[in-house]
């Protein structure tokens, strides 16, 4: 089994899960969160549907909670993150695609080999947030630095409304999902993006109202 990574950001990565699944979502009815440009039920059942899979998660593998991100925007799920078997691949797309309620599922988890799994572990929890060092000739920018700038850079920018996207870097491909309002905020997001420093490449779900 391989080990759960020690550093920040899998305990934050553990705290929000915990969050998720200690919320009494099921005795509740739909949460309004304005600034969305979801309806309260869409929020609600987003939230069902993710704390349902993390639930699976947590109880066949918690090494899932650890390698395996979980985004959903309107009942849309965007799976990302790394798994080190296609047993495990093939188990962690059941538990999700068990959920009826889920309209579409975007499957970007990749299969790698144990020790790549770990190696891409430890890097990003010893960068952190901090871009690895423009004279490095092996290592990639960290993908905990990427994220970082793309929260920043979207909520800074007018005109778009950052809590409209869902987004992961893995191995310095960024993935995002969510919803734009016009083709001029879709156009924007994406080439915000692009534009970071050493994101390879950028795969987008996003839609227009």
């Amino acid at each position: 089994m391989i080990q759960v990574s020690r550093g920040w950001r899998s305990v934050v990565k553990t705290v929000s899960v915990c969050v998720l699944l200690a919320a009494p979502i099921a005795a509740c009815g739909p949460l309004q969160m304005p600034l969305e440009d979801r309806t309260g039920n869409d929020q609600w059942l987003d939230t069902q549907i993710k704390s349902g899979i993390l639930g699976e998660f947590s109880k066949v593998d918690h090494t899932y909670l650890m390698d395996v991100n979980v985004d959903i925007w309107k009942q849309e799920v965007m799976v990302t993150g790394m798994v080190d078997s296609k047993g495990k691949y093939y188990d962690v797309m059941s538990l999700i695609k068990q959920d009826n309620r889920i309209k579409t599922v975007h499957d970007h988890l990749e299969i790698a080999d144990a020790e790549s799994i770990e190696a891409y572990r430890v890097a990003e929890d010893e960068y952190g947030k901090n871009a690895v060092p423009t004279d490095s000739a092996t290592q990639t920018v960290s993908d905990v630095w990427i994220e970082g700038q793309i929260k920043a850079l979207l909520l800074a920018e007018k005109g778009v409304s950052s809590v409209n996207y869902r987004w992961q870097s893995v191995n310095n491909v960024v993935y995002i999902m969510g919803e734009a309002q016009t083709d001029p905020e879709l156009q924007k997001v994406l080439s915000i993006v692009r534009r970071i420093k050493g994101v390879k490449r950028v795969v987008s779900h996003i839609t227009l109202a």
